[in-house]
């Protein structure tokens, strides 16, 4: 799954750390990328539309805010919204707003589940979509499971205040006769992982785990006032590091990983970058123009291997748009009116 919060604040420059990585890794590029990579101007003020999304996504319009399913169901949730994951017949949503974020599932009828949790934010979603975690105070974790109603319990990461879940290995977390278990990431001011083993243990390489899925790992080694650097693991082997991107969503056949600004900055980032999970090469590039209709974007999930989904904002009208891998680019759901004032109109859904 992908991390929604961008920008990661530390202390440090993670030099050391970074050094370790590039000693411990096997033939590590010093800049992945190609000459001369596909590009494609990220300019959205005059597109055709095309299907909805594939995937959930909310709305808020007119003070009501409601998740628009696949089978083009609506159910409706709080304005606060900050998250949203499938979960069985409902959602697992997050919501903050001016009060404490708190996870609870929600029927599709938007009845609210028998139990709600004080958490950070942030959701981790196993790669079939069936087990969603988060985290709590003193780093407790938990998962809910496809059947809505079964909620497991980690052991704690050793972190003080609020975790933040990025990712969960695998769908079933119950260890049983057929399963192995799960290992869910949460970050604190560092990357750890807990097990359905009940281990705990700092994830190595990483200073902070950005997006996960599978044995795929990929996060932040080292930032700093200029920029960040990152790194993707396969099976705990630091197998690329790049320092011009922080890893966002992977696609659902691994292929590939979402790319954004290594430092975020100002009012949204303007390129994306779909890299080759396997060794950061760029696939193509979103740029938008420097001048004129100016294009940010404020979230971005993977619709199917080919297809990535962004919520942008362009000539004061929000859009959800379709990226191809091969270029091209439409409205999954059309531009409407809106300033930047306010948040998002549109929250696309955590994979």
């Amino acid at each position: 799954m992908r991390t929604r919060t961008r920008t990661t604040l530390l202390a440090a420059t993670m030099l050391t750390l970074a050094a370790t990585l590039a000693a411990g890794a096997q033939a590590l590029p010093s800049d992945a990328r190609p000459q001369a990579a596909p590009r494609t101007v990220f300019d959205v003020s005059d597109l055709e539309t095309g299907a909805p999304p594939a995937v959930a996504w909310s709305e808020r319009r007119s003070g009501r805010t409601v998740i628009h399913g696949t089978r083009g169901t609506t159910t409706p949730v709080p304005n606060q919204l900050t998250e949203l994951a499938p979960m069985g017949s409902g959602y697992v949503i997050q919501t903050a707003g001016n009060r404490p974020s708190v996870t609870r599932w929600v029927a599709a009828d938007g009845a609210p589940g028998r139990r709600e949790w004080r958490t950070g934010y942030g959701l981790g979603v196993s790669p079939s979509g069936a087990t969603v975690a988060f985290s709590g105070r003193r780093g407790r974790v938990w998962t809910i499971d496809q059947q809505a109603d079964r909620v497991l319990s980690f052991r704690s990461v050793p972190i003080a205040g609020k975790g933040r879940a990025v990712a969960v290995s695998r769908g079933d977390c119950k260890e049983s006769a057929t399963s192995n278990g799960c290992t869910v990431y949460v970050n604190g001011a560092r990357a750890w992982y807990t097990t359905s083993h009940g281990l705990v243990d700092r994830v190595p390489h990483l200073r902070l785990t950005s997006t996960g899925r599978g044995r795929w790992l990929g996060g932040i080694t080292s930032i700093s006032d200029t920029g960040s650097c990152s790194a993707m693991l396969r099976g705990w082997t630091a197998r690329w590091r790049t320092c011009d991107n922080q890893f966002s969503d992977i696609s659902p056949d691994n292929r590939r990983v979402l790319g954004t600004p290594a430092y975020a900055d100002g009012f949204g980032p303007t390129t994306l970058d779909v890299l080759a999970t396997a060794d950061g090469s760029v696939v193509r590039t979103f740029r938008s123009p420097t001048h004129g209709a100016v294009t940010t974007y404020f979230d971005e999930v993977w619709e199917d291997p080919e297809h990535v989904l962004v919520v942008t904002y362009s000539q004061e009208k929000w859009a959800i748009v379709r990226l191809g891998v091969d270029g091209s680019m439409e409205y999954a759901v059309a531009p409407r009116p809106g300033t930047t004032d306010l948040r998002t109109p549109f929250q696309l859904q955590t994979r």
